[in-house]
């Protein structure tokens, strides 16, 4: 290979107007095909999927979490209630002028009409509503003193100043029926703890008024969600100026602690990201002494990620954006062959000696990482192929690239002068192996992991790693302290290849929360089955209406209601709309019937996918009741028990248990492969131990401080693997052409390897300033990996080729 570049380079040098042409062409069109590149931002795409999980998969990809923005408007001192219905009705009429085309829809607010076509609905589909108590009330009512008794109740309240809904609900409906039906809706709404106020939903106490924004996008999209945060908190801002000491308002929601991650991911990625580059430019134009040295460095990193990006935008469809983000952090490990060869151009006059001390490294680097990077190919987790396939091409571009393309920019010619030593020079012709102080802090690490290395932990809670601003902390405080809204939640979920299988199997699940309820075993449960039924349960239901009424029951009831209507002037004809009512045929109803009606959010219940369908039931409970929740439901076909926070553990659990196998996958291809090029069992040794040592200096270090790994940290430590492979096989090939050529070129590869711990700490080492604790963690472990590595491979490396080589 080595002469392989050789002749290119003596190609290109020949025919320089030609090789720019062809890199014009070849990052073009590498452009034209990354641009064309679909993302997809569903973060459970890390989850792995197989046999055991599909099922849960398929329900949770499917199942609608709905994510709310909770308004939360609360009456201050010098507030009154007609205060707090207006700054509410100002906050939606700003909603509905700047942000309706980004909100699903509002709840919170009940127009006189929603009132009415609610009890029209529930009045004319009565039987799909009531209960065997109601049965009970209504057959009291239809006693002669007790029909009455209800005639002059009726009369007085039409007679009365009162509100059009009731006199219209009597005429149409003279023993109440509807209204028993409409007392079972509850379960889709809010507790007793809340009352109607002018439309609007305020606590009895008339302190809180809460209304409920659905956005268009899911939480996840926070590139359009984040206008409309911004929407959001100027009207709230605006608002509490207008009122200010009367009302104010807070803002809490799934989607406003998205935005605030992803705003406070790049705030704190704009500010590392400037003050590593600023170093590491400095650090180049003074190392190198040239000013385009970090262009030089970036042009192969950035060759290797088109390159993969257009080779996944041929064999797929879409690639999963997270693991593009984490696929960028990894391109870290593709700079270091951009260091490599400058390095050696820098110290080394003829490009011979450059091809011949760097080409083998380099490509055996490369290969052995991508090689590893590939192991993430047998995880059952598309983002994590994704992300393999990416890193993968991009390290082996990268290396090629930088072979060819840095010696024609960047002459040996140009560095002939006399060069002066920098601190890197200095410290990397030290000779760390022949400090006994070194090898012994190495040898105690090693000694102390043996007992430490256990305490590391995986933390499986994704929602630690969540920025949430302390503005959403309060406002998560004030709403659990009003509602319980921050309570525990259950997610109970039918399912099925029908939307009747998942209604049959949600009726049972209602019914069964209505016992719990009763029992208090649940504090309470939000359900759709309150309105939706199968059609089954409905035709269960029609029929009972029917066993009730029968014709000489409605024949007699019509007659007691206008024999007793006379008394107080009411003609024969006054309730005949309630007369046909009783005579009607009641067919079930389907579930586009329920969709048609407005009033009740189905779409928040019920979802689905394809010839899949999913029911949601949210469910209250306290944290000693939820193993008997779980338990209740685990023998019901079709139905699962989704404890979100549980699942993401359990999940990822897979995931950790995934990545401890990948790493033996991984260790075995890179003993495999350094024995394939070394071709010397012991020249193995030298290069596999110091990688396997940093690993467990690593975890032993980690243990000390009881750190945890988490999702972010346990995908960034490929990354370390990728450098501690980088790191022992230069160190190799040093030390090998040390021993053969008597030349002291182990400097040069110390060098470098130098060079990339330095801008690998600058680059990433700088997160530590990072607000975000995903970004913390990942800074924290990849700074202890680093350095580890850099340690063992200039202490332990010497003295283990000195024992298993020249011995």
């Amino acid at each position: 290979m080595t002469n392989f570049f050789k002749r290119t380079y003596d190609t290109i040098q020949k025919n320089k107007a030609v090789f720019g042409l062809i890199l014009m062409l070849v990052f073009s069109g590498l452009i034209w095909l990354a641009s064309h590149i679909k993302f997809d931002e569903d973060i459970s795409k890390l989850i792995p999927s197989n046999p055991e999980n599909e099922q849960l998969q398929k329900v949770l990809n499917t199942a609608q979490f709905s994510d709310k923005i909770i308004v939360n408007i609360h009456k201050e001192a010098n507030g009154s209630l007609e205060d707090l219905t207006e700054y509410a009705q100002q906050f939606l009429d700003s909603i509905e002028l700047k942000s309706a085309d980004v909100i699903k829809n509002i709840q919170g607010k009940i127009e006189d009409e929603t009132i009415f076509e609610t009890l029209d609905f529930a009045y004319a589909n009565a039987p799909l509503f009531l209960s065997e108590t109601d049965y009970k009330s209504i057959s009291s009512k239809l006693q002669k003193d007790s029909i009455e008794a209800i005639t002059e109740s009726n009369y007085k309240t039409l007679a009365s100043p009162s509100g059009m809904i009731a006199k219209k609900t009597i005429i149409k409906d003279p023993l109440g029926i509807s209204i028993m039906a409409l007392k079972h809706l509850k379960q889709l709404g809010f507790n007793e703890d809340f009352k109607l106020q002018d439309g609007f939903l305020v606590s009895k106490n008339e302190q809180n008024l809460l209304l409920f924004i659905t956005p268009k996008y899911k939480s996840s999209e926070t590139n359009k969600n984040q206008v409309f945060a911004e929407q959001l908190y100027q009207f709230q801002n605006n608002l509490n100026t207008e009122y200010n000491g009367k009302i104010s308002s807070t803002l809490f929601g799934g989607t406003l602690i998205a935005v605030a991650n992803a705003q406070q991911i790049k705030k704190d990625i704009q500010l590392t990201v400037a003050i590593a580059l600023g170093v590491l430019l400095v650090l180049f134009v003074f190392f190198y002494r040239k000013i385009n040295i970090p262009i030089i460095l970036l042009i192969p990193t950035i060759f290797g990620g088109l390159l993969a990006i257009a080779a996944l935008s041929i064999v797929r469809q879409d690639i999963s954006a997270i693991s593009l983000g984490i696929g960028a952090v990894l391109l870290g490990v593709t700079l270091d062959y951009s260091l490599h060869v400058l390095t050696h151009i820098r110290n080394n006059n003829t490009i011979n000696n450059l091809y011949s001390d760097v080409t083998k490294p380099i490509l055996m680097s490369s290969i052995t990482t991508a090689l590893a990077f590939l192991c993430l190919l047998f995880i059952d987790s598309q983002a994590l192929q994704d992300l393999g396939i990416f890193a993968a091409i991009s390290v082996l571009g990268a290396s090629v690239f930088a072979l060819i393309f840095i010696p024609q920019v960047y002459k040996a010619e140009t560095v002939q002068t006399q060069r002066k030593s920098t601190f890197i020079d200095t410290i990397a012709g030290y000779q760390f192996h022949t400090n006994k102080w070194l090898i012994g802090c190495v040898l105690i690490l090693l000694v102390m992991s043996a007992f430490t290395y256990h305490h590391v932990s995986f933390n499986n809670d994704i929602s630690a790693l969540n920025y949430e601003p302390l503005h959403l902390k309060e406002a998560e405080k004030q709403l659990d302290d009003l509602t319980n809204e921050t309570a525990k939640s259950l997610y109970i979920i039918t399912y099925g290849n029908s939307m009747e299988i998942a209604l049959e199997q949600n009726d049972m699940v209602f019914d069964a929360l209505n016992r719990l309820e009763n029992e208090q075993k649940i504090i309470s449960f939000n359900s759709v089955g309150a309105l939706v039924k199968s059609k089954k349960s409905q035709q269960t239901k029609i029929d009972t209406w029917n066993s009730f009424w029968t014709p000489e029951k409605v024949n007699d009831t019509e007659a007691q209601l206008i024999d007793s209507g006379r008394k107080f002037g009411f003609k024969t004809t006054t309730f005949q709309e309630f007369y046909t009512l009783l005579k009607s045929d009641f067919k079930p109803l389907s579930v586009a019937d329920f969709q048609t009606f407005s009033t009740m959010p189905t779409e928040d219940f019920m979802a689905s996918a394809g010839q899949f369908h999913t029911i949601t039931s949210i469910v209250k409970v306290d944290d000693g009741n939820i193993p008997l929740i779980k338990d209740y439901f685990k023998d019901q076909s079709n139905t699962m028990v989704i404890d979100r926070q549980n699942i993401n553990e359990r999940l990822l659990g897979h995931l950790k248990t995934d990545f401890n196998a990948l790493i033996g996958y991984c260790f075995a291809i890179v003993l495999v492969l350094l024995w394939l090029f070394y071709r010397n069992w012991k020249l193995t040794l030298v290069t596999v131990l110091p990688i396997a040592i940093t690993w467990f200096i690593t975890i032993g270090i980690m243990g000390v401080f009881r750190m945890e790994f988490n999702i972010f940290s346990i995908l960034i430590s490929s990354f370390i693997f990728g450098l501690g492979v980088d790191y022992s096989i230069f160190m190799t090939n040093g030390l090998l052409k040390e021993t053969d050529n008597d030349q002291k070129t182990l400097t040069t590869h110390k060098t470098s390897v130098l060079l990339s711990v330095i801008t690998t700490i600058l680059g990433i080492g700088v997160l530590i300033l990072a607000k975000h604790p995903a970004l913390q963690s990942i800074s924290i472990v990849s700074m202890i990996g680093i350095l580890t590595a850099m340690l063992v491979a200039f202490t332990m490396q010497p003295v283990l080729f000195r024992l298993l080589i020249r011995n």
